[in-house]
């Protein structure tokens, strides 16, 4: 049961939106998707199954970390995995966790607890501790993950089954709003929502003005709903104040058949063959065939847990500007609607020095550069004095008054000859 509630749980959650069942009062009108779902289990992912992946996470290579983690690892900082709870079992989040919370209901549901195992492979990306027998490590292997529980368990459609897991507009912007308040620097939003943007512009904002920075999902289009139109809006990652990421495959491309495009997006990261932590309490390596944007939401924040850590006084807006000022792109001074700024590169955001001269997002501190202005071509109709006239003047004189000497000479010399022939 288990299994197939994990494969059909994103479709569910456009039924219950219609249904409004296992959703906080008055939140039925707007149920966001979960960013990706989590591969059928395999051999290696399999609940209850502790399993272990050698191989070193491609990431640390991709993405530069050895680099990056000589300037920070994330050390004080805690990021919010504001999701379907975190499983505190899990042998890579042994001492990561910090206090968390449960936004829907009575908040009895344990928040360390996780039925979908997306929250845990979220937590796992942003700061897995690197153990023995095991390749998975997190972008920031030394930050706190504070795990909110917003996704609420539903019935099954048809069934009883309480596996299911389905967040709300009211549930996801409380936890937003409780995570910047016990001090989450960083706050992961791992799902994008087409509606309710006043509940989460109040949510963002909040947050903002306690000092985090919010990263979301730009959308993913293998959990969108295919029986409608393609969404317009993306909440919260569009909103002022967050950024919204897409994802890209393994080796940088972009996929239309994976990530949502679109002016809403700010940066993108990897999202295919992700290897991470699981409800297993050990490993996973998820989506093989495709690039979620719920796990290249988790690089990102991981990637700002870096910056926050290393710039601490700097503000949520400056955390974002140097992830996206230092992504990687085709031109420094052009986002596209497929990657945004380009793709994270977290040493490149940990050294950038932000003078206000840099192509690319306008600085928070310093605004766009101020572009020079176009020369002004004057055309000049007077004559303009030819350095070497003197010389030819002087050249001239000489030739002239060889060449008069010269028929002086001659003339003489004729009457001299005629002189002597009388």
């Amino acid at each position: 049961m288990r299994g197939r509630a994990l494969r059909s749980a994103a479709a569910a959650v456009g039924v219950l939106a219609v249904l409004g069942l296992g959703l906080p009062a008055g939140a039925q009108a707007a149920t966001p998707t979960p960013a990706a779902p989590v591969v059928d289990a395999d051999q290696q992912c399999t609940p209850g199954q502790r399993l272990f992946t050698p191989t070193p996470s491609y990431l640390v290579k991709r993405l530069g970390l050895d680099e990056a983690w000589a300037l920070s690892r994330g050390s004080g900082v805690t990021v919010a995995v504001v999701d379907s709870g975190v499983d505190a079992g899990n042998a890579h989040l042994q001492g990561a966790l910090v206090p968390g919370f449960t936004s829907f209901g009575d908040g009895s549901v344990p928040s360390t607890t996780d039925v979908a195992a997306h929250g845990t492979a979220v937590a796992g990306l942003i700061a897995a501790r690197q153990i023995d027998g095991s390749g998975v490590v997190g972008i920031a292997p030394e930050a706190k993950i504070m795990p909110v529980r917003a996704f609420e368990s539903a019935p099954e459609p048809g069934g009883s089954s309480r596996d299911l897991v389905v967040p709300s507009a009211a549930s996801v912007s409380s936890g937003i709003r409780w995570a910047a308040e016990h001090g989450a620097k960083i706050i992961n939003v791992s799902l994008s929502d087409s509606g309710s943007a006043d509940v989460y512009r109040s949510a963002v904002d909040y947050a903002h003005s306690l000092g985090s920075l919010v990263i979301a999902s730009a959308g993913n289009r293998k959990t969108a709903d295919s029986n409608r139109p393609d969404p317009t809006n993306f909440y919260p990652g569009e909103l002022p104040g967050a950024l919204a990421v897409a994802a890209v495959m393994k080796d940088g491309t972009w996929n239309a058949d994976s990530s949502f495009a679109g002016p809403h997006v700010d940066i993108a990261a990897p999202g295919q063959s992700m290897p991470t932590a699981y409800i297993s309490g050990g490993d996973c390596v998820l989506n093989a065939d495709s690039a979620s944007s719920s796990y290249a939401t988790a690089v990102v924040a991981g990637a700002a847990a870096l910056v926050a850590a290393r710039f601490p006084n700097e503000s949520p807006d400056q955390w974002a500007f140097r992830l996206t000022q230092s992504a990687m792109r085709v031109s420094p001074g052009e986002r596209s609607d497929t990657v945004g700024w380009g793709e994270v590169r977290p040493a490149a955001a940990l050294a950038l020095a932000d003078d206000g001269m840099l192509p690319g997002p306008p600085s928070p501190v310093h605004g766009a550069p101020t572009p020079s202005p176009a020369p002004t071509r004057v055309v000049d109709i007077d004559p303009v004095a030819d350095p070497l006239d003197p010389a030819r003047a002087i050249v001239g004189w000489g030739f002239g008054a060889g060449a008069t000497i010269s028929v002086i000479l001659l003339l003489l010399a004729r009457a001299r000859s005629r002189r002597g022939s009388d």
